[in-house]
């Protein structure tokens, strides 16, 4: 399939999204573009600094399959960059899945990507009053919602995101295998043997590092 591209600016949120980009990183095997405004690296909310694969300028949207947007714990630089916001607008009328968590889906609204699209995320009911731009009637509060080919979700609930946009691009039908979240579990739930097959491919890892 075509790539994925995650937007980073500062203060994005990484323990949002790794469960869906390991996930396609490693059991879909997905090119996973980084990809910011500029070369510069971009500090998460937790501190982690990580450099961009590329930059805005660079990408060639047919090229993606979906375009992930972490939420960020101070909303303020990314809704204040306008090269971010005029490269989500022309989103618009893309063929490409949007996947937005947390606070990000007001990046999509900044853009006008939400003006006929029921959304949801993590989002402070003031801001509906304060942002001219944030449609209070298209929210919903609901743990998850896709509307045509946007996907938004709460924080919290990275995995079930993860799930839904693996989902979406149809690299699977059912993604239990992938994602295990449950209130409790039995003995055999914790109990992981691979295949021989698997097992040797394990240790030939490990002996080429040795």
């Amino acid at each position: 399939m075509k790539k994925v591209l995650c937007l980073i600016y500062p203060n994005f949120s990484p323990y949002e999204i790794t469960a869906l980009t390991s996930t396609l990183a490693l059991s879909f095997d997905v090119t996973i573009d980084y990809v910011a405004s500029d070369h510069s690296i971009v500090v998460s909310e937790d501190g982690l600094p990580c450099q961009p694969t590329k930059t805005l300028d660079q990408i060639r949207i047919e090229e993606y399959s979906c375009v992930i947007l972490p939420g960020m714990v101070n909303i303020g630089p990314a809704l204040q960059d306008e090269k971010l916001i005029s490269f989500l607008r022309d989103l618009g009328g893309q063929d490409v899945l949007i996947a937005a968590i947390s606070s990000a889906p007001l990046l999509l609204a900044k853009a006008g990507l939400l003006k006929d699209t029921k959304f949801t995320g993590g989002i402070w009911q003031n801001f509906f009053d304060y942002f001219e731009f944030l449609p209070r009637e298209n929210f919903q509060p609901k743990v998850l919602v896709q509307d045509k080919q946007i996907i938004t979700a709460i924080g919290f609930a990275h995995q079930e995101f993860a799930r839904k946009v693996i989902l979406g691009l149809g690299l699977a039908e059912n993604t239990d295998n992938y994602f295990k979240e449950q209130n409790e579990y039995s003995e055999e739930d914790l109990i992981f043997t691979l295949s021989d097959e698997e097992f040797d491919q394990v240790k030939r890892s490990i002996e080429n590092i040795l």
